[in-house]
């Protein structure tokens, strides 16, 4: 295959499987593969570059990321769990809250859900699809809203947010239609994550996992269960 179809986005991949007609109508999603390069795996951010055949100099950025504990709304549909989180990046902190489920939230669950970080939160309705270590997709759904400020001065007092004692230092290059970061994590420890948005369809899912995964699971990359949640959380 050319490096000039390496090169293309992910969207122009997916039209050509088929599939764009029916994302058009679909719901919209993440998709991420993270690895620790500890477990074997492309260790930088050029050598992933390298192996999707994008280049290394697109756009970059770093911000530091770090996350709270807090209790649940009372209202929260069963089983989501509520995450908090802050990011600076530039000088301008941003806080998001999310509910995270195994199961897809109904129609009228997420039409009624209103985002407690208040009115100018930006919110999303998405599904996350990760990887699992023998090359199987997972999926989980997420409602989120992100805006400018502190967790602790936007949340309610009864969601008793308190921030964890260690942060996340990460640096992302956006680059042919991907995002590439490498997290540097509480303890020492080092995970990468490529990752793309797009349309929850069976073509896109696909096309990011011949475009993405397969190839860095065959340079050894072996992909984490753990969310960056859960990664940045282990203090």
């Amino acid at each position: 295959m050319s490096r000039a179809r390496h090169l293309r986005p992910l969207a122009l991949l997916l039209a050509m499987t088929g599939f764009a007609g029916v994302a058009a109508a679909a719901g919209n999603a993440e998709f991420a593969l993270r690895w620790d390069p500890a477990e074997g795996g492309p260790a930088s951010l050029e050598q992933i570059a390298e192996v999707l055949g994008v280049p290394a100099t697109g756009r970059r950025k770093s911000f530091e990321v770090r996350y709270f504990t807090i209790e649940g709304p009372a209202d929260a549909p069963e089983g989501a769990s509520a995450i908090a989180r802050e990011r600076v990046t530039d000088g301008q902190l941003l806080a998001m809250y999310k509910l995270r489920s195994a199961t897809s939230f109904d129609k009228r669950t997420a039409t009624a859900w209103r985002c407690p970080l208040g009115k100018g939160a930006k919110a999303k309705n998405e599904v996350d699809v990760g990887w699992n270590a023998d090359g199987t997709p997972r999926t989980s759904h997420s409602l989120s809203c992100e805006t400018a400020g502190r967790i602790d001065k936007l949340l309610p007092a009864s969601f008793k947010a308190q921030a964890l004692g260690c942060t996340s230092t990460v640096m992302r290059v956006t680059t042919g239609g991907l995002k590439i970061e490498s997290w540097s994590l509480p303890g020492g420890r080092l995970a990468f994550e490529v990752s793309a948005n797009g349309k929850d369809t069976a073509g896109q899912l696909k096309g990011f996992d011949q475009r993405v995964v397969q190839p860095l699971r065959a340079r050894g990359a072996r992909p984490l269960a753990q969310s960056k949640t859960e990664l940045g959380s282990s203090c």
